[in-house]
């Protein structure tokens, strides 16, 4: 069967039933874990500290300094995300529903770039009551973050498909063109910005033992969303208007406290924590991250005032987001690890720690390198 299609006027081409299905960027939308990031550390947190011989009842104090890179976002098979991978294309634009012709774009491309700068607070008290032969400690987490995105985005012309297209179609394609660039940059504004405020509170109650050599810490911390957070800006000090539940378990272990001796244990420490995250809907987004477990390993060798070590950590996603622009099976994964240096102030309860990690092997997440400086007081 032949159609007969009309010859289209200029008002029939123009485009005022122009519809922008999706337009792709590095939007960070459908995507495993909302923002490719939980709330947990994706380096570390083992320190010179695993090898401390006791626990000192009353009040502490622990402030950290963060310098944060991120270069790239993982997507599913470890490379950088691709439209493709988050579920945004420019879709063909129709240029009018009673003619054949459309406009087709290619695949974006883009960078990716952030730097970021953290300070982190604890405050707590650990009990001079034992309960189980053990203490318990309370203890409470605020962050300032200071965030700096760069985003880059090259999407090619649109082309007018089938290449039989009559030349007064141009006009139509051009004017395509026009829209779909200016809802890039009306995009790139909000991701390219700079933003600083307080991060989202961590609140921790943690039951610990110290039995001869073995130390064992358990407990629950709770992630409130009291940090700054915009869901139309791209970077942000909040992870969002949802909470975390986050219960684990933490055991070291002394080889050999001796550091005097010559063989090869002497003064090595050895650690190990789990943990699994459970998280609410943001409210702001209807979107649901899945849960998620948490290991990390850790090894310190003591010598004098000083400790060497390095940890080594996965953090796996075991659910599948849920709510607006989750997809099914899309699910985060991430290793990271690296070495330390301690140094105990002599004669006083404090102590430096200077922490480089890395991640590697990612898939839907975030890779980021990271420099840390901390310094733990107890009075």
């Amino acid at each position: 069967m032949t159609m007969l299609m009309q010859k289209p006027t200029s008002s029939q081409f123009a485009l005022s039933a122009l519809t922008l299905v999706s337009l792709m960027t590095l939007g960070l939308n459908a995507q495993a874990a909302e923002s490719f990031k939980f709330r947990q550390s994706s380096v570390g947190a083992f320190g010179g500290e695993m090898a401390a011989p006791a626990d000192n009842p009353g009040f502490f104090a622990t402030a950290g300094l963060a310098k944060i890179t991120i270069d790239k976002i993982a997507g599913p098979t470890g490379d950088d995300v691709t439209p493709a991978d988050l579920g945004k294309a420019v879709a063909p634009i129709v240029l009018n529903p009673a003619v054949p012709y459309r406009v087709v774009f290619p695949a974006s491309t883009g960078t990716f770039h952030q730097d970021q700068t953290q300070l982190g607070v604890v405050a707590g008290y650990l009990t001079e009551t034992k309960y189980a032969e053990g203490r318990v400690a309370f203890a409470v987490n605020l962050p300032f973050v200071q965030q700096k995105r760069l985003v880059t985005v090259t999407q090619g012309l649109g082309i007018l498909t089938p290449a039989s297209a009559s030349p007064a179609l141009n006009g139509g394609a051009a004017v395509a063109n026009t829209k779909v660039n200016e809802v890039m940059q009306a995009y790139l504004l909000t991701q390219n910005v700079e933003t600083s405020g307080m991060g989202d509170a961590e609140f921790s109650t943690v039951w610990v033992r110290h039995q001869d050599r073995l130390k064992v810490a358990a407990g629950v911390s709770l992630f409130a969303p009291t940090g700054s957070y915009d869901k139309n800006r791209g970077p942000n000090p909040g992870f969002g208007d949802f909470y975390t539940l986050r219960p684990g378990v933490a055991v070291t272990y002394n080889l050999n406290p001796k550091h005097s001796d010559s063989t090869w244990d002497a003064g090595v420490t050895v650690a190990g924590r789990v943990s699994y995250g459970m998280n609410t809907t943001n409210k702001a987004t209807d979107y649901k991250s899945g849960n998620f477990l948490y290991a990390e390993g850790g090894i310190v060798k003591v010598s004098g005032n000083w400790a060497y070590g390095m940890n080594l950590l996965s953090l796996q996603q075991m659910s599948d987001d849920t709510g607006t622009g989750a997809t099914l099976g899309k699910r985060y994964k991430t290793y990271g690890g690296g070495p330390f240096v301690s140094f105990k102030i002599p004669g006083q309860d404090a102590g430096f720690n200077l922490h480089y990690a890395s991640n590697f092997g990612g898939e839907n997440a975030i890779v980021s390198k990271v420099l840390q400086l901390r310094f733990v007081k107890a009075w």
